[in-house]
């Protein structure tokens, strides 16, 4: 239609300049004729809104990809060159048989990521970046030149490309004698002058000798032990240290024999690092009589690795087993005292202030029975007028939810306790009541105070043990070993970081994670917990770490090796924590030998693909690639363009300025 308009408005035009006074020659004519043509159809293309369409064609040729892996377990040493060669042969023979088929190759290198650090293989990570950097939707196969050998911690990034990946099996079977530590096994946390089990899992690769395995720490042999191969060729070896020092200790197990001369020594050395404690939680019991609801106290903290329990009688002094002992000393180690008062457990002055500075500068307390009237200015509950106890059955208050030590998942729990002996005593106002007694008057059973740093937990009554042997489960157990957790915990420990290991490969990631919890215990959301990590006081690493499933993440690749300190806080809180780690300069990629041929069978059946042999490589074919034609449809609407306003005031203007240096205006 716009063609149309634009040959009447010349056609218009024309006819306006066919005649003019004065009269002018046929150049000017045209040359005005031309310029009122081109401003009316300017103004007609602002008016009429015309959108230009034209459509492009290009063909496309399918493409794959090689990922070529060149981390350090391709080709450390003289035994890897042959791995490595065994892929080059299979990459050469595929790379002709796609040529032939019209498929562009790309090569890409990957260790770490792509062209990433050669101390560790993250197949996952170099997938992902791979799909960054280029649009896969016209790659129709990954071709893996890799030993298998990945170190990634999952690996869903294959499976969501939605793209075959093909590996490589070939015909490599190494033939020489190996001895290699595959890895340990020992709890991260342990206790000074305690028995530290350390379990040495060990194979042999061709070599049925003897050799010897040794624990060294700080440079020392702590214990050897024979090994005999003859029979077994993987054994796991226990050893039983004790560490005398405490903090994080580093150690390693070496694997050894004269008879043999190695190719790959590197795996036959395994480090580790324990956080040797100086000693377990001490829970200190203290009674005027020898009673049953001590002894089950004391039973729930005996069974607990993490603490141990002494138990005092107090009649004039102070006695442990029959021996004298001075309750400062005692007290001294405690993280939770227990008082219980069956009818006259009095304590001096000094032994209240004693006490009270205990809880003060953050101990947990926990007191049974008759109030302590030495201890009222820092009890929930003052004695009342009552002395004589009396016997009900008591229910928790809805205020008890508030502390998940008392909030049970079993409704009919609670009501299972059985009747207690119990005393009337005067609730303080700032006090917690946790639980009443089933009497007419609904008197306080169970009251909770903080006091200054510490948590004061008042059980006004006897006999509780009874409900381990009334009713069935570990409720008891349960409640009780929480509240002894609970008056033990610190503000520290509402606020707990922790590496998921102690120590680390070079080129494996460090994950810490931190745990943070309200006064209620409850997981603490919002915080902005800045983690900074240091080694030898110079800080290397600060971020903030990522919220998820109640809990806080920090990540942190490439750390060189060294030993490490972190310190995580919140400004809000004012909670603070910290913790150590160390990354090892051994080199996880020199433990690998020959193919990990089940995890490449995984991830090829996981896409579709398909493991790659010498024996069917001759028989393998993949489709002839077939160019696909994309038409891109554009459009340009013109209206909008400057230029279009730029041509319409050109030509108005000249053929204005024209006219008038023409006369004809």
């Amino acid at each position: 239609m716009i063609y149309f308009l634009g040959i009447f408005v010349v056609v218009l035009v024309v006819f306006f300049y066919r005649k003019t006074i004065p009269e002018i020659d046929g150049k000017r004519k045209i040359l005005l004729i031309s310029l009122r043509s081109i401003a009316i159809i300017t103004v007609l293309l602002l008016l009429l809104n015309p959108i230009y369409y034209f459509v492009k064609k290009h063909f496309v040729v399918p493409e794959i990809d090689f990922l070529n892996d060149v981390s350090a377990s391709m080709n450390l040493t003289a035994e890897n060159l042959t791995k490595m060669q065994a892929l080059t042969d299979f990459k050469q023979k595929i790379r002709k048989k796609l040529t032939t088929e019209n498929y562009h190759i790309k090569d890409w290198k990957f260790a770490a990521g792509l062209n990433g650090n050669r101390n560790s293989t993250l197949l996952g990570k170099s997938l992902s970046e791979l799909a960054k950097q280029r649009n896969l939707k016209n790659t129709k196969a990954i071709f893996l030149f890799s030993d298998g050998w990945f170190k990634d911690e999952n690996l869903v990034a294959v499976s969501a490309l939605d793209i075959p990946i093909y590996a490589f099996s070939p015909n490599y079977k190494s033939v020489e004698a190996d001895l290699e530590i595959t890895d340990i096994k020992y709890n991260k946390t342990a206790y000074k002058d305690d028995i530290t089990p350390i379990r040495v899992n060990i194979k042999s690769v061709n070599f049925k000798g003897k050799a010897k395995l040794t624990l060294s720490g700080n440079g020392k042999r702590i214990q050897s032990k024979n090994v005999d191969f003859s029979k077994r060729n993987f054994q796991q070896i226990l050893f039983e240290p004790t560490f005398r020092q405490t903090g994080l200790l580093p150690f390693s197990v070496k694997i050894s024999a004269d008879s043999l001369q190695e190719i790959n020594a590197e795996n036959n050395r395994f480090q580790g690092a324990i956080q040797v404690l100086k000693n377990r939680s001490k829970i200190l019991v203290v009674s005027d009589f020898i009673n049953w609801d001590a002894k089950f106290i004391l039973d729930i903290v005996s069974r607990n690795s993490h603490w141990e329990a002494d138990f005092l009688l107090k009649n004039r002094g102070f006695r442990k087993g029959g021996k004298k002992v001075r309750f400062n000393n005692e007290l001294n180690n405690a993280v939770t005292l227990v008082l219980i008062n069956e009818k006259r457990l009095v304590f001096s002055e000094k032994e209240k202030n004693l006490i009270e500075s205990f809880v003060k500068n953050g101990g947990g307390l926990l007191v049974m029975g008759k109030p302590i009237k030495a201890l009222s200015d820092f009890l929930p509950a003052s004695k009342s007028n009552i002395s004589d106890s009396f016997e009900a059955t008591m229910f928790f208050t809805s205020t008890s939810k508030q502390f998940q030590t008392f909030d049970f998942n079993d409704e009919n729990a609670a009501r299972n306790i059985p009747p207690v002996d119990y005393f009337y005593v005067n609730p303080k106002l700032e006090a917690n009541i946790l639980a009443k007694f089933d009497n007419d008057e609904q008197s306080a059973a169970i009251l909770f105070e903080k006091y200054e740093n510490g948590k004061v937990l008042y059980f006004a009554f006897l006999n509780f043990w009874k409900w381990q042997l009334w009713a069935e489960g570990n409720n008891y157990n349960r409640l009780m070993t929480g509240v002894c957790n609970w008056l033990s915990s610190t503000p520290t420990q509402h606020f707990i970081a922790f590496a998921d290991k102690n120590i680390y490969f070079t080129g494996e990631k460090v994950k810490i994670r931190l745990n943070a919890y309200d006064e209620k215990l409850f997981p603490l959301k919002n915080l902005n917990a800045k983690i900074m990590i240091m080694e030898n006081n110079r800080k290397v690493y600060q971020d903030f770490m990522l919220a998820g499933n109640d809990e806080y993440v920090a990540e942190i690749s490439d750390l060189k090796p060294g030993k490490y300190k972190f310190v995580i806080s919140d400004d809000q809180t004012k909670y603070s924590t910290n913790g150590e780690f160390i990354v090892s300069a051994a080199n996880p990629e020199s433990r690998d030998r020959g193919f990990n041929l089940p995890l490449l069978s995984y991830i090829t059946e996981k896409t579709d693909g398909e493991i790659i042999s010498n024996e069917n490589i001759e028989k393998f074919s993949f489709p002839t690639a077939k160019p696909q034609q994309i038409a891109f449809k554009s459009e340009v609407p013109i209206y909008r363009k400057w230029f279009v306003i730029a041509i319409f005031l050109f030509s108005f203007s000249v053929e204005l300025f024209l006219r008038k240096r023409w006369g004809l205006l």
